[in-house]
């Protein structure tokens, strides 16, 4: 895959910086493919810096833009000029560019609760969590560099390929807080919240900034990292046996988790709110797991651990000490 076609697939799934989006448009601009006018269009309308097309470009981009907006009561009238159509949301045409641009990218959502197993083109295995979304293109395995767009939580089992040159084919898997390079691993990735944490059981990996490309940290196994917006780090040592992926198993495990953290993840994962009485009752630390389709089990047994009731009121669960 060449830079362009990476810079567009960047943007077009929303991880594009400012610089990125200047170099995607002068490439455009430059690119007499009417397909990709719409995107042009769209950058031109986001970047106050940048250069206006010429007569030439405006017009062939705006009739371009006309000709997908004719069919709906919603849309501009044909007779617009071009900073008419200019005016037109970045929104509705990134959009239609996904439609147009690449009908051969293939998208998997989970709802709530819902657990999928995927096995990618090249034979990798995801494992995607709850209320999370991956994003590839269908010919990724024929590609000189792999490419994933996570949003949420998944287990990585990647398999390891090679070029007909013999070098090994690396997989990027992109969240929004950091590129996580790989070739042949097993990991989890948690893009919750803007903190993106990553656990290595087998392999390496290979933390970037999305950015900059710079190294922020090269994992070995056993060892968690997490990356916030600011591009932040901390790595801990967690040993042998991990259970930040124990959801695929079907089991919740908590260790030494606060109420608050899990009330976060019954948040993420299942769309429960939870409640606190009062300040101290979150601050309450557990240790301890549940079947990860039975929440009922969860809330029995933190009612017991610390002398709790927990009560849904008004779709919501309310949790106070017993008097």
């Amino acid at each position: 895959m060449d830079y362009a076609k990476q810079l567009l697939q960047k943007y077009l799934n929303g991880y594009c910086t400012t610089e990125e989006k200047r170099q995607l448009y002068r490439y455009l601009l430059q690119s007499e493919a009417k397909d990709y006018d719409e995107v042009l269009h769209a950058l031109w309308a986001e970047l106050s810096d940048v250069p206006q097309p010429d007569t030439a470009t405006s017009d062939r981009i705006y009739q371009s833009v006309v000709a997908s907006q004719t069919t709906s009561e919603h849309r501009f009238l044909a007779k617009k000029k071009w900073y008419i159509a200019a005016s037109l949301t970045g929104v509705l045409t990134v959009l239609a560019a996904w439609y147009y641009l690449l009908p051969h990218t293939q998208t998997y959502e989970t709802q709530y609760s819902e657990v999928k197993t995927l096995v990618l083109p090249d034979s990798s295995i995801v494992y995607l969590n709850a209320n999370s979304k991956i994003t590839y293109s269908s010919d990724l395995a024929e590609n000189t560099t792999r490419e994933v767009w996570l949003s949420g939580e998944a287990y990585f089992e990647i398999t390891r390929r090679q070029a007909p040159s013999n070098q090994p084919v690396k997989m990027i898997v992109h969240t929004a807080q950091v590129d996580i390079e790989v070739l042949g691993t097993a990991f989890n990735v948690k893009d919750r919240r803007g903190i993106t944490q990553v656990v290595l059981d087998e392999g390496k990996v290979r933390l970037r900034s999305p950015q900059s490309d710079d190294e922020l940290v090269a994992m070995e196994p056993g060892e968690a990292v997490q990356v916030n917006q600011q591009q932040l780090f901390s790595v801990e040592k967690i040993g042998g046996e991990t259970h930040a992926s124990s959801w695929k198993e079907n089991e919740l495990y908590f260790d030494n988790q606060s109420l608050r953290e899990i009330q976060q993840v019954l948040a993420d994962n299942y769309g429960l709110q939870l409640r606190f009485a009062n300040f101290a009752v979150g601050e309450l630390t557990f240790t301890g797991s549940a079947p990860a389709d039975n929440i009922s089990v969860l809330f029995t047994t933190l009612e017991k651990s610390f002398s709790l009731s927990i009560e849904e009121i008004n779709g919501e669960y309310v949790v106070r000490r017993k008097p």
